[in-house]
């Protein structure tokens, strides 16, 4: 859980290999004992360990345990501005799909709107929080990005 901090259930389940009533034992022993907390981020369970967290960096977390939001997060790791037609093209998005994740990602306050001349475009609202998780978890969403190579080669 501490290098893996925001998974959810099927989540954990896939990466440790264990069946639902497994670990659903071992997160309710550990939910008792206070070692990990669940937040609801979004209509998910996201399991983090019981300190070291703030708000902001469980939301942060959470959205980039998201497959389509982790790939909107790493194009806006340069802290550029995008509108919304670079982002579609770059991520071979439908509008609606792009919406949707742009617009909970905005509510929870890890991406901001930018009004500008040529129209809306969206920036990381906390880019050096936003570096410093994935920094410091690099390893949890390394298997992330091999995991979803995988997925997508054997399809």
């Amino acid at each position: 859980m501490k290098n893996n901090p925001g998974h959810h259930f099927r989540g954990i389940q896939r990466s440790l290999h264990l069946s639902t009533g497994v670990l659903q034992y071992h997160l309710n022993n550990m939910l008792k004992e206070n070692d990990i907390i669940v937040r609801d981020i979004n209509g998910t369970s996201c399991y983090f360990p019981s300190r070291g967290f703030s708000e902001d960096q469980f939301k942060v977390l959470s959205h980039l345990r998201n497959r389509i939001r982790n790939r909107i997060l790493r194009v806006m790791l340069d802290g550029n501005p995008r509108p919304p037609s670079e982002l579609k093209k770059e991520l071979s998005i439908s509008s609606p799909t792009l919406s949707y994740h742009l617009g909970l990602m905005i509510d929870d306050g890890i991406l901001e709107r930018v009004l500008g001349e040529r129209g809306t475009t969206y920036r990381v609202k906390d880019l050096n929080m936003f570096k410093g998780l994935i920094l410091e978890y690099k390893e949890s969403f390394a298997d992330k990005l091999i995991q979803d190579f995988v997925d997508l080669w054997l399809r």
